[in-house]
């Protein structure tokens, strides 16, 4: 038996093992884990967004997101009585971030010159709405296929450039409308997170996805106290002076 053409073999790959071992290693659990946060309220005066939290008719939204390193967000609002709307990123929304957004701190949806963006919780929708954030540090698959499906924001349909929800392009087949579920797998997963859930502001959770995070939050538009005067009858006024004589 050739002892030497057996060890020295051997010799070499334990040399190789032990090199390896001395270099750096970065594993998964070293992946900078991107953090969200919802805020409420004006660029300044603003509150965080709890699960659940209970808001008044369009009330400006926002989102900070945080990483290290450069990632591909998506974000997107769904109830059933608005369906599924793309916020992040909508080819329809001039000025803020675009993907893959850069490494630090980014306000969502951005600015437009000098005009701070928001979005807002929709106007009588008494279901509650979820708003989904994924971040992948490639591009989603699952989602790119969908988003010119979905109705979106946009500030280009006005010429106030105000913050609207337009349809995507004429003849396109539209996904995710009113009174249909999720339409995705990975949005549904994200969604179904916070059912119970008490911290929805952090660090995202990892997906069954490698290399993708979600979070979402649940809010409730206030319901508006009925005014015991109000009898559903349109109110008439007439011209002139409608004073009661002293």
């Amino acid at each position: 038996m050739n002892v030497r053409a057996i060890a020295l073999p051997l010799i070499a790959a334990g040399i190789a093992c032990g090199l390896w071992l001395m270099l750096p290693q970065r594993d998964a659990a070293a992946t900078p884990i991107p953090a969200t946060t919802w805020r409420a309220g004006a660029e300044t005066d603003y509150r965080q967004v709890g699960n659940y939290l209970e808001l008044q008719p369009e009330t400006k939204l926002r989102l900070s997101y945080t990483c290290s390193e450069p990632r591909h967000v998506y974000v997107f609002s769904h109830s059933a009585e608005d369906g599924t709307i793309l916020m992040f990123p909508s080819p329809d929304v001039r000025g803020g971030p675009k993907n893959p957004v850069t490494p630090g701190n980014t306000v969502f949806p951005g600015s437009f010159g000098d005009k701070v963006l928001f979005w807002t919780n929709r106007a009588e929708i008494l279901a509650t709405t979820t708003f989904v954030v994924i971040a992948a540090t490639e591009p989603v698959a699952e989602l790119e296929a969908l988003l010119p499906h979905l109705r979106r924001w946009t500030n280009s349909a006005m010429p106030s450039k105000s913050m609207q929800i337009t349809n995507p392009p004429t003849g396109t087949e539209v996904m995710g409308k009113p009174r249909m579920p999720l339409p995705s797998k990975l949005l549904e997963r994200a969604a179904d997170r916070t059912i119970a859930e008490t911290i929805v502001n952090g660090p995202m959770a990892a997906d069954r996805s490698p290399n993708v995070w979600t979070s979402s939050v649940r809010v409730k538009e206030v319901l508006q106290p009925k005014d015991p005067n109000d009898n559903g009858k349109p109110t008439i006024k007439l011209p002139g002076n409608n004073k009661p004589p002293k």
